[in-house]
């Protein structure tokens, strides 16, 4: 049973037969006010400063906080009257001041001292009432989650009856279906990017023009033609394997390329002949819904079941995404959003597939086309506003040729920071947390530099800001979902080394990293201390994270292995989608 405490906003003093009965205690910052396992003898009124409840579990050898407790709260006094051993140890966060009632005291007034015994209980009566109230929202929360939801379990029976009934159908004609749904989604591109810019407040309506058009009909060709389902080939001696859909699929659907990724996500789930409900980010779903409209309009002509793609009937929510994720049918969850997202998705139970946060560390060698890397750098992290999660984030650019890049940054719309611009970015821009403010994600460098009275005699496309060598406490090195870059003077290769490694240390291990070099001894040193699944080599980040501009899979769901706290390390497709099946003579 856990110590219980009662605010009393009208002081003890108001308990006028009781108060008579108390101690003086204080304890210093750090004493113990009791301990977990010994015998009750007293309860505490606190009348100044904080304590804390704290639990030792013997099984883990670890000591958890569990609440915090200050004036005008009563600890310790459940186990007086239940007459146990304390559940809890009691140690004090400040310097405390408080009024003790010893058991042998309890015990006196309950014989000799009517008014004071009621006072008395009236203090542990309010006390089980602010822990039943404390309690009610784990319990309502954990009744809710253990409750079957008829709308969801409507919606995905209805999706195992469609793939069920999907699974049969022959490639040629799932290659028909995702070749019309591609060349649907590019031709209402426009249309699409626009409705996008408008509903989520962010990003380029051009550039997310071209994103959604590379994701239709590029994507639909890197799987046409390709073994989807059912084939049996052999792969060793003896041993033959078929591969075969996991079943449904939820989709889960961030907010920075949200067109694009139902569409990806849609032709690889049928692909690989599953279906998929689409849970879009809640400032994404009125485009997110239309796009599955729209997905769902060339199911019906081909004839094939509506119900393969759908969308939740609910409002968006955290406890509907959760029934989804949890929910007994659902195969696979595709994650691509922020940390807490992908975090639910890989502690719901269901098989799961997430990205990471990306914060690409970008290498300027000294043996690079100088002209042709800023270039590079300023076209990707300006792009769509700098929204790619696998876009440019922190420059390192060698001291012999920091000046030249300079030059052709500012060439190519670069603003370059000074002292004091610097400061107010990270006023202005930055939050306390040492975040890119949400107003000002997705947002263009003109708006941004508006913000912060920067001003230039020519189109800003791009912020760049100084950062001294090894500070890595600036809010600058990580991820900046905006077209802003940190850039830091490296004087060797061991100084470059150390801030790739700590950079992805503070955030987007796993995900991306790129370097501008034609020397391969330095690229492989590169790659061995960059922890990220893709090494990108004299490439824009925004196109060659996808697959864009390589040979790596085109995709918009980045996976980042356990370095990233995944589970996929690739560019996931849909042989994602499938299980193996072996036969072996």
């Amino acid at each position: 049973m856990i110590e219980s405490a009662v605010n009393l906003s009208e002081t003890i003093n108001n308990f006028e037969n009781l108060k008579k009965y108390f101690i003086d205690k204080v304890f210093d910052n750090g004493d113990v006010v009791f301990y977990q396992n010994e015998q009750a003898t007293d309860c505490y009124y606190i009348e100044q400063g904080v304590v804390v409840l704290q639990y030792y579990d013997d099984d883990l050898g670890i000591m958890v906080d569990l609440s915090t407790h200050e004036a005008g709260d009563v600890i310790g006094a459940i186990s007086i009257i239940s007459n146990e051993t304390r559940s809890v140890t009691a140690v004090a966060r400040t310097p405390v001041k408080t009024r003790c009632l010893t058991q042998d005291c309890i015990d006196n007034i309950s014989l000799n001292d009517t008014e004071a015994h009621k006072e008395f209980l009236a203090l542990v009566n309010n006390s089980l009432i602010k822990r039943f109230k404390n309690n009610q929202s784990l319990i309502k929360n954990e009744a809710v989650l253990r409750t079957k939801v008829p709308a969801v379990d409507q919606q995905i029976a209805a999706a195992v009856s469609a793939h069920e009934e999907f699974i049969s159908w022959p490639e040629e004609k799932v290659d028909q279906i995702i070749e019309k749904i591609s060349k649907l989604i590019y031709d209402k591109a426009a249309e699409l990017a626009l409705k996008t810019r408008e509903e989520s407040g962010m990003g380029v309506v051009d550039h997310k023009m071209l994103k959604i058009k590379l994701g239709s009909l590029d994507v639909a060709q890197s799987l046409i033609n390709k073994p989807g389902n059912g084939v049996l080939e052999l792969e060793a001696n003896g041993v033959e394997k078929m591969t075969m859909p996991v079943g449904v699929v939820f989709g889960m659907i961030p907010i920075t390329n949200p067109v694009e990724t139902i569409v990806f996500k849609t032709l690889i789930s049928l692909k690989s002949r599953n279906a998929i409900v689409i849970s879009s980010h809640r400032k994404g779903r009125n485009v997110g819904d239309y796009t599955v409209q729209l997905i769902r309009s060339v199911l019906k002509e081909a004839g094939a079941p509506e119900n393969l793609v759908q969308t939740p009937l609910l409002p968006a929510n955290r406890k509907v995404t959760q029934a989804y994720m949890s929910h007994d049918d659902i195969s696979m969850i595709l994650a691509t959003g922020g940390p807490s997202m992908v975090k639910s998705a890989y502690s719901s139970g269901t098989p799961a597939i997430g990205v990471g946060k990306g914060n690409a560390p970008v290498w300027i060698c000294d043996d690079c086309d100088v002209a042709v890397a800023a270039e590079k750098v300023i076209s990707s992290k300006s792009f769509d506003n700098g929204v790619v999660c696998g876009s440019e984030n922190n420059l390192l650019v060698n001291q012999a040729i920091v000046d030249e890049f300079k030059v052709h940054a500012i060439q190519h719309g670069a603003a370059l920071l000074t002292a004091e611009e610097k400061e107010r970015l990270l006023e202005i821009v930055f939050s306390a947390n040492g975040r890119i403010a949400p107003e000002f994600i997705g947002q263009s460098a003109e708006d941004i530099c508006l913000a912060i009275n920067v001003v230039r005699d020519y189109d800003i496309k791009l912020i760049v800001a100084d950062v001294a060598a090894y500070d890595f406490e600036s809010p600058l090195v990580r991820e900046k979902l905006a077209p802003v870059l940190s850039l830091v003077t490296v004087n060797s290769e061991r100084e470059a080394l150390d801030h790739v490694y700590e950079i992805l240390e503070l955030e987007g291990k796993g995900h991306t990293a790129i370097i501008h070099s034609q020397n391969k001894e330095r690229i492989n040193a590169f790659s061995i201390v960059a922890q990220v699944s893709r090494v990108l080599v004299a490439t824009a980040g925004t196109q060659g994270c996808i697959g864009a501009e390589n040979g790596l899979n085109l995709s918009w769901t980045l996976g980042c292995g356990t370095l990233g706290g995944g589970s996929v390390s690739d560019n996931v497709s849909y042989q994602h989608l499938q299980n193996t099946k072996r036969i072996a003579y």
